[in-house]
């Protein structure tokens, strides 16, 4: 049963041009609605062709009319949706309509998540899959996508209830031997309480990293291109890239400003952020890009730090690594490798050969 006592009404497919628009209607009970729009009952979970008629029985659209009666819906309320043409303003028109309508009903416009909100409320989703249904919709790639499906289909909302159900195990066990004091049988020992808390904890664990790769997957990871001016950071980002995206000179200070491209590597979606080169400088301008660029710093989940190969060991390189962030997983990129001598390769530092050249 609803917990709402008002019906909502919003576009329910994205704003632009399209071949298909939805606009889509909630409420405890829309028999009265749907009869009042159509001058007609529907049969729930049936498609019906039919014109979306104006107050003066003028066709704003024609299209398919789906209701769908609680609980079986998504929201778990009554539902009633109108797929008409996806133009701006036939969409605006229906609605509109549909607000002339329902205002006898209480008709007003849902919030934005109101729909997956009631889903919530009714018990036809959990939280998880609450939250699992926006991340589908913001997904940028297909493993993120993958990952967003998984919890909307329940599988990490069951892996959290069937620990839920052991730890209340354990905690029968603990009740057991703490009111029965007198008894022989030592609860915790026979059941192997602590090997099953410790077990409990390594899947906690697991759970826990894997959430970590799902945000990954969602957010995406903010990966930052640090360095000199001139040591080829445009240069890095236009060919992960594979477009133009940042102006490439032989002028050290071209970049002034941050530089944001999204790229995908293995299903995995970057974020790449050209930054000004760290140098001292007494231009003012290029002084809040070099701001700017350590505030990205700080925020980076990767710094890619590059070093022009043919000066390695540059004071100013090693006071720009004295001021990277410690705890950043940073990878030392040599760039400009193709100005070197083959031979003098081998010269380059490598830490624990981990390094890019």
């Amino acid at each position: 049963m609803s917990i709402t006592t008002y019906p909502i009404a919003a576009i329910a497919t994205a704003p632009g041009r399209g071949g298909i628009g939805i606009v889509r209607i909630s409420g405890p009970d829309l028999s009265g609605f749907v009869h009042a729009f159509f001058s007609q009952p529907l049969r729930p979970r049936h498609a019906h062709f039919l014109p979306f008629n104006d107050a003066h029985g003028q066709a704003i659209d024609e299209g398919i009319a789906l209701y769908f009666k609680a609980p079986h819906s998504y929201t778990g309320e009554d539902v009633l949706e109108l797929q008409g043409h996806g133009g701006t303003a036939v969409l605006r028109r229906v609605l509109a309509r549909c607000f002339e309508v329902g205002a006898a009903f209480g008709l007003r416009h849902a919030a934005p998540g109101e729909f997956t909100q009631r889903a919530f409320l009714n018990d036809r989703m959990d939280l998880a899959q609450a939250e699992a249904v926006a991340d589908l919709i913001n997904a940028s790639s297909e493993a993120a996508a993958k990952g967003a499906m998984a919890s909307l289909s329940g599988a990490f909302s069951n892996q959290i209830n069937a620990l839920a159900d052991r730890i209340i195990h354990l905690r029968m066990l603990v009740e057991a031997t703490l009111d029965f004091p007198e008894e022989e049988i030592d609860f915790l020992e026979k059941y192997q309480a602590a090997e099953q808390l410790q077990s409990i904890h390594d899947e906690l664990q697991s759970l826990r990293r894997h959430a970590k790769q799902g945000q990954v997957m969602r957010d995406g990871l903010h990966v930052v291109l640090a360095g000199q001016p001139n040591v080829g950071k445009s240069s890095l980002l236009n060919a992960l890239a594979g477009d133009e995206i940042a102006i490439v000179t032989d002028i050290a200070g071209t970049t002034r400003d941050r530089v944001t491209q999204l790229i995908h590597i293995d299903g995995v979606p970057i974020h790449i952020v050209d930054t000004a080169g760290l140098r001292e400088t007494e231009d003012t301008v290029e002084n809040i890009g070099i701001q700017r660029s350590w505030q990205e710093i700080a925020k980076a989940n990767v710094i890619l730090h590059l070093i022009d190969a043919r000066h390695p060991n540059d004071d100013s390189d090693q006071t720009i690594i004295s001021r990277l962030p410690q705890h950043t997983p940073t990878i030392r990129v040599y760039n400009k490798c193709d100005l070197l001598e083959t031979s003098h390769l081998d010269l380059l530092p490598k830490e624990n050969d981990s390094h890019l050249r």
